[in-house]
């Protein structure tokens, strides 16, 4: 029976959730999201399959596609790790990685990294700021990987540097905060 309030029991879940347990070892296909009810739906699936973030209504996602950059991959069409990124309001303020999130059947073949290096080229002249959970060493050593691709110097900043709405998460919540410096702009 459908269930408004979870997306474990809305039409497609199911199959969506078998195909990711036989992925094949293709190319991962890293997309704009479009502000639809689709995208949103698909957002809300990996939302569900992720450990480490909330479920949100597939209005919300869809109203978060269209006040920021919402970044979908796909693996054989089937849509596996998504990124959020907000880019501040002075030509000054950096990047904000709000959120990169990968469905636990797709890890480890490049989904986060992908995703971050597309986020970046939609705005190549900013810094990048984000943040990571205290003790969640797998976002922090992707972040340094990350930095590392795109020729930049991650370093640590203090929380109050930036607004913890920006950076995607709460106040209260115990994160760290990171800042790379590109040397130049990454393409």
């Amino acid at each position: 029976m459908f269930n408004p309030y979870s997306p474990y029991y809305e039409p497609g879940f199911g199959a969506w959730k078998q195909g990711l347990e036989a992925l094949p070892p293709s190319e991962v296909l890293i997309r704009r999201a479009e502000q639809t009810a689709e995208d949103g739906r698909r957002m809300r699936w990996m939302q569900a399959d992720c450990e480490s973030t909330n479920i949100h209504s597939v209005e919300d996602n869809v109203s978060r596609i269209g006040q920021q950059l919402v970044l979908l991959a796909e693996i054989a069409d089937y849509p596996v790790g998504f990124c959020c990124v907000f880019a501040g309001q002075a030509d000054s303020d950096p990047l904000f990685i709000q959120l990169v999130a990968v469905v636990p059947s797709a890890r480890r073949r490049g989904v986060g990294l992908g995703l971050l290096k597309a986020a970046v080229r939609w705005q190549p002249q900013r810094g990048i700021a984000m943040a990571t959970l205290e003790d969640n060493a797998a976002a922090r050593s992707l972040n340094e990987r990350f930095a590392q691709a795109i020729g930049g110097r991650i370093q640590r900043v203090p929380v109050s540097r930036f607004r913890p709405s920006d950076l995607g998460f709460a106040r209260g919540e115990r994160h760290r905060v990171w800042m790379i410096e590109r040397q130049q702009p990454f393409d």
